[in-house]
């Protein structure tokens, strides 16, 4: 037998519409909104040309709605690279959970999932924002994009290699070294006509991590 009140509750939900939005739901979405849209800025157009006029035309978010949730361009560009480094981070979080339990699997693995991460077509909005910060004359934005990427991968790399009783000295050569490697290989393969795999210096990359971390 059907509840009346039941039926009467659905009926006024029904009549009143979706639920709004709060606004900190309205916020974020405006958030994800603007990142998206400078990627596809980026990818489309590169870092150079992707002006604040650009931004706000892509995201449909005014300018001024920008930099209130940003602060400034360099803080917007700054979101996207935090974007990237996370979902690279937490991807490679998701592959070791399956598994990859002894040093040499977790390396292959680490190696591996970089190389993978440094070439898909997203990968190119973390390069060229990585190559423009080098060589902008702004420090200060340098300096915030070097440290969202050592924070994360730093503690990456400890929570993979510590357990293992390697010297934190010794974390930190090799993932300066990994990260060294795999970025000047996928640049050097941007800047190329055709894509090499670079199987050998990948497997030398991979032995030589192991040797730094006595593994």
């Amino acid at each position: 037998m059907a509840n009346p009140t039941s039926n009467r509750a659905t009926r006024d939900e029904s009549e009143r519409g979706p639920r709004r939005r709060t606004q900190a739901e309205r916020s974020a979405a405006t958030r994800e909104r603007v990142i998206q849209a400078v990627s596809q800025c980026i990818l489309a157009e590169g870092l150079a040309n992707t002006t604040a006029a650009r931004i706000a035309k892509h995201s449909g978010v005014t300018w001024g709605a920008i930099v209130h949730q940003f602060g400034d361009k360099d803080s917007v560009i700054l979101a996207v690279l935090e974007r990237s480094i996370a979902q690279y981070s937490d991807g490679l979080r998701q592959s070791l959970a399956s598994g990859a339990d002894s040093p040499r699997e977790r390396i292959d693995l680490l190696v591996d999932e970089t190389w993978r991460a440094l070439n898909v077509p997203s990968a190119h909005v973390f390069l060229e924002i990585m190559l423009n910060g080098h060589l902008s004359r702004n420090e200060q934005q340098k300096g915030r994009q070097e440290e969202v990427i050592v924070s994360v991968t730093r503690e990456l790399w400890r929570d993979l290699f510590g357990k293992f009783d390697v010297a934190p000295k010794d974390i930190e050569t090799a993932r300066k070294l990994t990260f060294a490697t795999l970025l000047g290989m996928a640049i050097q393969a941007m800047l190329g006509p055709r894509r090499p795999r670079f199987t050998r210096e990948i497997e030398t990359l991979k032995q030589s991590v192991s040797n730094m971390l006595n593994l």
